[in-house]
């Protein structure tokens, strides 16, 4: 764990995933110290079904960061509907070592009856494949099942720890959702 004490989290979520202009959806990631103090926040958004969800969330979490090394939440390897995360894409632009954390049993048959009809599928179902192998843990807020890169699980278990306050879910990542939800609102038409 001494390698990611001076590390910062930057966590990245969407909020609610409903087309905003031209099929986009507002995404957040924010950055925290090990304290839970929040540091910094990159708000954009991103196309719902796209590709391109791996550059700019790698590009958004180093912004967040202010330049410093960082580990990355996320809550799926899907964002903004099936715009696909992939973890070595996101360690290959930003260094950064990736956890995913689901609150249930991934299943890859399960998400590829959902995005199989979109284009690229077999792009999608290249990276997606990898949540059959997502592990189950035990914490004491309750189970996860957890996907780590560039990390020993065992830190990825104790880091996910730390971070949980109120519930299973790690803190930075609720927060993430809140004001991605929450900015999301503002920007639906007739609100």
């Amino acid at each position: 764990m001494r390698e990611i004490i001076d590390r910062l989290i930057v966590a990245c979520d969407d909020g609610r995933v409903e087309k905003l202009g031209q099929g986009f959806t507002i995404y957040a990631c924010i950055s925290f110290d090990l304290n839970l103090n929040p540091i910094n926040m990159d708000v954009g958004l991103l196309k719902i079904d796209g590709l391109e969800a791996s550059s700019i969330i790698a590009y958004s979490a180093s912004l967040a960061s202010l330049g410093k090394a960082f580990v990355l939440l996320l809550d799926s390897l899907t964002i903004a509907g099936f715009n696909v995360i992939s973890p070595a894409t996101i360690m290959k632009l930003s260094n950064a070592p990736t956890i995913v954390v689901y609150n249930y049993k991934p299943s890859f048959e399960r998400l590829y009856s959902a995005f199989s009809k979109l284009s690229f599928s077999d792009l999608r179902k290249k990276v997606l494949r990898i949540v059959d192998s997502a592990k189950h843990i035990e914490t004491p807020r309750g189970e996860l099942w957890i996907l780590s890169w560039g990390m020993e699980e065992s830190y990825a278990k104790r880091l996910i720890e730390k971070l949980q306050v109120h519930s299973r879910v790690p803190e930075p990542l609720r927060i993430a959702h809140s004001i991605a939800s929450e900015a999301s609102l503002l920007l639906l038409p007739g609100k």
